[in-house]
């Protein structure tokens, strides 16, 4: 596991390459949410991130993520927990129950699942429509285990999901293909939203744009990026499985 300063510079340095990526494109980086996802790491790195401002913690798996989640409750009230990996149906009460954000949505059976779970909660589950960049595959198929909708069929997905109660999509997320440049992977999703958003689907806007990583999340800004999904910038390694 990192140590307190490892994790307290490396945050303050993605913080610094967002700042400058942001800047250079003419954006303010107040506008791009920093997600450090937290993916087999322990609890006493993510209270590091805690205690230097850092608030929204992404996780890939939901019985690792309920574990912490419940375990860190207590010293961490105002963390905000995002499901940034693919979600089965089975989970979905229990990710309406914990999660304030769920990325990765690519599947009209979660969404319903997701639906029957945040009515019987008195919930509205904020969701975010996964478009597959780079590759494309059969429907429902996965691209370099990427996953996501097709964009070509993103419309009638939304139109079909959002016929459902208990759901609000909020924007769109992509995990760009690392055998093609990054860039216009990500301009591609942020043209899609625009033209998703003027069909006025759903009744969200569709204004949040997750996409990033460590490996390329200056890129994701410079195209609008809303939401930065960073693990291995701020806490190095994952430790092994």
């Amino acid at each position: 596991m990192s140590g307190g300063s490892d994790v307290e510079s490396r945050l303050a340095a993605v913080r610094a390459r967002v700042a400058v990526a942001a800047a250079a494109a003419g954006r303010d980086a107040s506008d791009v949410r920093i997600v450090a996802v937290t993916k087999r790491q322990g609890t006493e790195a993510v209270r590091e991130a805690y205690a230097v401002g850092q608030r929204d913690f992404g996780e890939n798996y939901v019985q690792e993520a309920v574990a912490k989640i419940s375990e860190l409750a207590a010293v961490m009230p105002d963390a905000r927990w995002h499901f940034v990996g693919r979600l089965q149906s089975n989970k979905a009460a229990v990710a309406v129950r914990s999660f304030s954000l769920l990325h990765g949505i690519d599947s009209l059976r979660t969404v319903a699942a997701l639906s029957r779970a945040a009515v019987q909660q008195g919930r509205v589950a904020e969701l975010l429509l996964q478009i597959r960049l780079g590759g494309r595959g059969e429907a429902g198929s996965e691209a370099g285990g990427r996953g996501g909708v097709d964009p070509d069929g993103a419309a009638a997905f939304l139109e079909q999901a959002c016929v459902h109660e208990g759901i609000r999509f909020a924007g769109l997320m992509g995990v760009a293909d690392p055998d093609l440049d990054a860039r216009p992977q990500f301009a591609s999703l942020r043209e899609l939203a625009t033209r998703l958003a003027a069909l006025g689907l759903g009744p969200a806007p569709l204004g949040e744009l997750s996409m990033g990583m460590t490996g390329d999340f200056e890129d994701a800004v410079a195209e609008g990026a809303t939401i930065v999904r960073i693990g291995t910038a701020i806490f190095g390694e994952r430790p092994r499985a």
